[in-house]
């Protein structure tokens, strides 16, 4: 067994039974294992623009053509009505699928140059799994890279949100007196601020002409901002019942530093508090940075991440003639979804209380 003989045995079997919350994590593996194979996944590059293919339906897949068997291909979608994007399918022209199929140069794991992809026309012709956007750009292939932004926004947000409420929290319960009194008043500040608007607040004095990785830094320290004032809380109690222990007081006596005695003798006592708030707590991330970019405030051309793709969703017209512009928002329920049932069953497998 991975864990046996370690503290972490027993909530590793409590896990094994959380079928649902098994498949959840598997599905979230599944999702970030997409991100270093992005290039191989998706047929084309998020940004490549096809001329006349402004949204174009998704194409079906089909199998048998005039009554003969000829494996995968798609029909040809042909332009009918410029104005209203109205497409009809030319059933005499056939576009044979094929796995590993050459196209647009790409980077695999961010060092090897290759121009194979999963799927693709024999031809090379315009493939969309998943329609196109206004722009004649294949809808799935910027929805798998679309993920890079919004899955690891989540993980560094609240890796810095984490840090912040570690450091404050546990120097605020661990000297008290005003120090204790200044943190806590201003964590209690920012908590009781309405979030959003809180997020709207700090996006307005970002600075408008950066580039994509500094916006991406940007968005990353507002989303943070929120989290590490309610971190800082929690850990704040739990420093204040922890610092008078036997081994706390020894290692004072000792004359092991501050920081050193907070982060290896009281935080790994709340190891199981702090893993099962960080997975609870990504999914808040993710609807956060979508909010923003829906609004067109978050993450913005060139770059690509879920809540800009929905933010084409405003429109009702829209909505109602290109229904497949809604693609994006099922990835971010998937996404949600599955890191809140793997962070329930989580939470079950570290209560005490709960029966292996």
């Amino acid at each position: 067994m991975l864990f046996k003989g370690t503290s972490l045995e027993i909530p590793f079997l409590k896990l094994k039974k959380q079928k649902i919350g098994l498949i959840a994590f598997f599905i979230l593996v599944f999702l970030y294992l997409i991100i270093p194979f992005q290039g191989f996944l998706a047929p084309y590059p998020p940004n490549l623009k096809f001329k006349n293919k402004s949204y174009q339906p998704p194409h079906r897949i089909h199998l048998f053509h005039k009554g003969k068997f000829v494996g995968p291909f798609v029909y040809e979608y042909e332009m009918i009505n410029p104005f209203f994007k109205k497409y009809k399918v030319n059933k005499n022209k056939i576009h044979k699928l094929r796995l590993f199929a050459k196209g647009e140069e790409y980077t695999v794991l961010y060092i090897f140059k290759s121009k194979r992809h999963l799927i693709g026309t024999h031809n090379q012709e315009p493939f969309f799994l998943m329609g196109a956007d206004r722009l004649g750009r294949d809808l799935f292939s910027r929805i798998i890279f679309g993920a890079r932004v919004s899955l690891t926004l989540g993980f560094f947000s609240v890796f810095v949100s984490l840090i912040g409420g570690i450091v404050l929290g546990g120097i605020s319960g661990y000297i008290g007196g005003f120090t204790d009194w200044f943190i806590m008043r201003g964590c209690e500040t920012i908590i009781l601020l309405p979030t959003f608007y809180f997020f709207l607040f700090l996006r307005s004095i970002m600075p408008a002409d950066i580039s994509p990785d500094q916006k991406f830094l940007y968005i990353m320290m507002i989303l943070a901002i929120p989290g590490w004032a309610g971190s800082a809380r929690g850990i704040r109690n739990w420093v204040l019942s922890l610092k008078n222990v036997d081994f706390v007081i020894a290692a004072q006596i000792g004359g092991i530093p501050m920081i050193r005695i907070i982060f290896k003798h009281i935080i790994p006592q709340i190891r199981n508090i702090l893993i099962m708030g960080i997975m609870l707590s990504i999914p808040g991330v993710i609807l956060g940075e979508t909010g923003l970019s829906f609004l067109n405030l978050g993450i913005t051309e060139p770059a690509v991440s879920w809540g800009m793709l929905m933010s084409a969703a405003m429109d009702i017209n829209n909505l109602i003639h290109y229904p497949w512009i809604l693609f994006p928002a099922f990835a971010i329920i998937l996404t949600v979804f599955c890191f809140f049932i793997f962070g329930y069953a989580v939470k079950d497998a570290l209560d005490p209380k709960t029966q292996v």
